[in-house]
């Protein structure tokens, strides 16, 4: 069973591009990186652009939570915060089927 992440935010309108650039270029090969990391992805809404859900698949949850401890997580966000329209909200599941 895979742990998986489902960040939700919006950006602010005129900001959508630049977001999805940074995180393509920069957040997505640091993650996939990580130990344990199976995948990482960032969607964007086609009816409501400044809408994204970043998507990251773990091995285990203590490797999604070690990632987090390393601080990488939480450096990307920053990169990005002056973007946000709102709070980020973050999901977690157990994945079946990875």
């Amino acid at each position: 069973m895979a742990f998986v992440r489902v960040g939700h935010f919006k950006v602010v309108a005129g900001q959508s591009a630049e977001v999805a650039k940074l995180y393509e270029a920069q957040a997505i090969p640091a993650i996939r990186a990580a130990p344990g990391n199976v995948s990482a992805v960032l969607l964007q809404q086609h009816d409501a652009p400044e809408a994204f859900m970043a998507v990251t698949i773990w091995k285990t949850r203590d490797d999604a939570e070690a990632y987090d401890r390393g601080g990488q997580a939480q450096a990307m966000v920053n990169t990005i915060r002056h973007a946000f329209a709102g709070p980020p909200s973050l999901v977690t599941y157990d994945s079946y089927g990875i």
